[in-house]
């Protein structure tokens, strides 16, 4: 699985590199290094927030993401594959994807 690569391994730190310079919190760091490099689904406000979908990541947000959309945002335009999110059908298609993840080292 692509999971035991090596370079599975340095694409998680290297999302985690760009999540803490985007400075999005900690608390969401995981699900979206895992969606990202394994396809994993993620909690409904990630989800929201993948899908492009403001008025329900909005809802969706506990007290310390809600201050946050914007650091999340800037770390899916810059750094994550422009496939894997933006809409539901983006999202729909990225998790049902079986090929390799692309890792995407800008």
């Amino acid at each position: 699985m692509s999971e035991d690569r090596p370079s599975a391994l340095l694409y998680r730190e290297h999302l985690r590199r760009r999540l803490k310079q985007c400075a999005v919190p900690v608390s969401l760091h995981a699900g979206l290094i895992e969606y990202f490099a394994a396809r994993r689904p993620t909690g409904s406000f990630l989800r929201a927030c993948l899908e492009n979908d403001l008025r329900a990541a909005a809802v969706r947000a506990d007290p310390e993401n809600r201050f946050c959309l914007a650091e999340i945002v800037i770390f899916l335009y810059n750094f994550c594959p422009a496939p894997a999110w933006g809409s539901p059908a983006a999202v729909e298609a990225w998790l049902a994807d079986s090929a390799p993840v692309p890792e995407v080292f800008e």
